[in-house]
């Protein structure tokens, strides 16, 4: 019998592991939280927590490398996972962008800042690179011209649970069928491009595309809110070619 386990961080995390623990017998799922994680809930739900609270097994990265049988899904996980430690290929991760654009980190902030017009995610099965493998499914939504960062990232959050959801028989039946991502078309931004505490502070305020993207792309109140002329911005708004800022 296969093992499941679920590794990652937040409501996604949380909603999968939900739905996976209604499906098979909990003896069969593992959970796998950040080491960032410690059990308190925040702005976001404790997968750590969650899995105590009723009472599933909770496992360190190094406890799954000889599980034959394992179905690992991450979404949200931290670390790299390096696939050749694994006796299992069944290893997927759910990632916040249409693969092969926007690889790697800071998915949510750079649609937004660069003004794209359609996301999603993509389940894609883990491989040596970094969100290279092979793709299994994507799930697109469009991005209204004053989405902000935070509401995106809420949506990234719902259709990724949707695209699990919709492919669980296929992966624990291995049924599913990949295709090669594109690298021509590719782009991949490492943890430490964007640094947003200095992003966010803007000296003036124009009317152009280009600032009302880069504006809302820093409206994450959990983390930081773009700040101009010493005050914060909750809002912005482009409306026949003119920027409305809302502050706090």
């Amino acid at each position: 019998m296969y093992k499941i386990c679920i590794a990652g961080k937040n409501k996604c995390s949380v909603d999968i592991l939900t739905f996976v623990s209604k499906k098979i017998k909990k003896r069969n799922l593992l959970v796998l939280p950040n080491k960032s994680d410690k059990g308190i809930d925040g702005w976001q739900p404790s997968l750590r927590k969650y899995a105590k609270k009723n009472k599933l097994k909770i496992i360190n990265l190094k406890d799954i490398y000889s599980l034959k049988n394992l179905i690992l899904i991450s979404i949200e996980f931290e670390e790299i996972l390096k696939v050749e430690k694994f006796k299992s290929k069944e290893l997927f991760n759910i990632h916040f962008s249409l693969l092969p654009k926007y690889r790697g980190c800071h998915t949510n902030y750079l649609q937004i800042k660069n003004g794209e017009k359609k996301t999603g995610v993509t389940l894609h099965k883990i491989d040596s690179g970094i969100d290279t493998g092979d793709i299994i499914d994507q799930l697109k939504f469009k991005i209204d011209l004053n989405t902000n960062a935070f509401l995106n990232y809420k949506k990234l959050m719902t259709y990724s649970v949707q695209i699990f959801k919709k492919n669980f028989l296929k992966i624990i039946n291995k049924k599913y069928n990949t295709k090669k991502q594109i690298n021509s078309k590719s782009s991949y931004f490492n943890r430490s491009f964007v640094n947003y505490n200095k992003e966010k502070f803007f000296k003036k305020k124009t009317n152009s595309i280009n600032f009302h993207n880069k504006i809302r792309a820093l409206i994450f109140p959990p983390f930081q809110l773009p700040v101009l002329n010493k005050k914060k911005i909750i809002d912005s708004t482009f409306f026949r070619k003119k920027v409305y800022i809302k502050y706090l």
